[in-house]
């Protein structure tokens, strides 16, 4: 995983741990037709997030899932606000966290496309470490 990009796999992560807990308890009849389709959306983000920071190769199309799935998400929460089943207030807060994700993984995706158009013919993708630099090694 790049160290650089690991903010936006905890923004992901735990936003899908509240989701998770959130719709656990659901049982009304629209709410648990909604609580696993919030669940593997959540799921699937914070996998994309995390198959992009660890296969620079494929980053790409990690990314475009991780962005289907914030829209994804997004449209599932509005429709268990309409069915009530969310408050508006919890509702804000998910929206809140998902627009942080989607601002983090757009900038990321355009980051990854400027560089593939700079890249040569003999260009080879530099597989960043699993974090910082050592000390010393600098």
């Amino acid at each position: 995983m790049s160290w650089r990009d690991a903010p936006l796999y905890v923004e992901a992560h735990d936003l899908a741990a509240w989701l998770l807990a959130r719709t656990a308890s659901w049982d009304r009849s629209g709410a648990a037709c909604l609580a696993p389709r919030i669940a593997n959306a959540s799921c699937e983000l914070v996998e994309s997030i995390a198959l992009a920071l660890t296969f620079p190769p494929t980053r790409r199309s990690h990314l475009e899932r991780a962005d289907a799935s914030i829209v994804v998400l997004r449209t599932e929460l509005r429709l268990a606000r309409a069915l009530e089943i969310v408050s508006a207030r919890r509702l804000r807060f998910a929206c809140e966290r998902l627009r942080t994700i989607g601002r983090m993984v757009g900038g990321w995706r355009k980051r990854v496309e400027r560089g593939s158009s700079r890249r040569g013919a003999g260009w080879r993708e530099e597989v960043p470490g699993d974090g910082p630099p050592a000390a010393g090694s600098v």
